[in-house]
């Protein structure tokens, strides 16, 4: 179908009694967000909201967005075969709008007054909206990703007591930190084998749409703070086998970080969200696989959602329980290293220096 009559079809299904209503709801929020945040169309929109009255001019721009945003015209395509067809809007041709006039009336029943509800399903609506809003919109859930085939490690901000020592080096079993987990926050530090070490911090954000229509999500960005690297303390356990894997990635250390897809030789593709929008129906939980990494800086950040609700854009941010998301990338001299012996299975003190090679 090309876009002048998707538009045309799109206008149709907005306008019909009798077209599936979950599906019209949602073509109606999603052209909505197209038009109205345009300066040129927002007027025309606003008329066709207010009386129902579709313009040659406002099929036109509709037009234009479709042929601007492939992903958008398939979305768009998509609802308004769902609608017609599901319910069998026909005489499909009778509904369509001759040039310069409003739809035809000639089709009983076809046509009503967009979105007129009774004010019970309105209260109602209202109801489900403001249960929504308590919950929150968008609640994100973020939770620490660890593979076995990480290396990894820990960095303190200051060298560790004497007593801390004792007690790390007393550790016996496994790489595990002891009765240091607790201590000032040890920033967790995991390293991929590329050439130029990235470290990073990979979580699973998984979101959830509590509002009663689809949200649309359309960009994630990372907000980041950057300091010099933590060099008080290096506890490094190392590699404990296979191939490190490197999920979607945030590089911190850019000026506006954005989600982007690894490529084999560690570099970064195009941001992930072009093209590619995800949409949630409500109830609908969606995870994601975050990684954000750095080379030179510790990186405090949180990440922000971008998301599309009833045709108006709001942000929702993400942080770790305990506060921003911390990433360190390896200092060139620590006072105090210790490294893990897998055979021996015990901590050992190495004194100064960098980062094991």
């Amino acid at each position: 179908m090309g876009p002048d009559s998707l538009a045309e079809s799109a206008f149709e299904v907005l306008t019909a009694k009798n077209a599936l209503k979950s599906s019209r709801d949602h073509l109606h929020d999603i052209v909505e967000s197209r038009l109205v945040n345009d300066p040129d169309t927002a007027a025309s929109w606003a008329g066709f909201a207010a009386g129902g009255q579709v313009s040659p001019d406002l099929t036109a721009a509709l037009a234009g967005k479709l042929r601007q945003d492939e992903g958008f015209a398939a979305r768009v395509e998509e609802l308004v075969n769902r609608a017609m067809w599901r319910r069998r809007l026909l005489p499909r041709r009778d509904l369509l709008l001759g040039a310069g006039l409003v739809v035809a009336g000639s089709v009983a029943g076809a046509i009503s007054a967009p979105f007129g509800e009774p004010r019970a399903q309105e209260n109602v609506k209202r109801a489900e909206e403001a249960k929504a809003r308590s919950k929150g919109l968008l609640v994100a859930k973020v939770e620490p990703q660890i593979r076995v085939d990480d290396a990894f490690g820990w960095a303190f901000a200051e060298p560790l007591s004497d007593l801390q020592v004792r007690d790390l080096l007393a550790v016996e079993g496994g790489p595990e930190l002891g009765p240091l987990a607790g201590a000032a926050r040890p920033v967790h530090i995991a390293s991929n084998s590329f050439g130029k070490p990235y470290n990073f911090t990979r979580t699973r954000m998984t979101v959830v749409n509590h509002w009663p229509k689809p949200v649309l999500i359309t960009d994630v960005r990372a907000e980041v703070k950057r300091t010099a690297p933590l060099s008080g303390a290096l506890v490094w356990a190392g590699a404990q086998g296979g191939v490190p894997v490197i999920d979607l990635t945030f590089d911190l250390e850019e000026d506006e970080p954005r989600a982007r897809a690894a490529k084999e030789d560690g570099t970064l593709g195009e941001p992930w969200t072009y093209g590619e929008n995800v949409e949630l129906e409500p109830g609908q939980t969606q995870p994601f696989n975050v990684v954000g990494r750095a080379t030179t800086s510790l990186c405090e950040w949180y990440l922000k959602i971008d998301a599309e609700i009833g045709g108006e854009k709001q942000v929702f941010e993400v942080r770790d329980a305990d506060g921003p998301f911390m990433t360190t990338a390896f200092a060139a001299h620590y006072r105090q290293r210790f490294s893990y012996e897998i055979n021996g299975g015990t901590w050992v003190e190495r004194g100064e220096g960098g980062m094991f090679r």
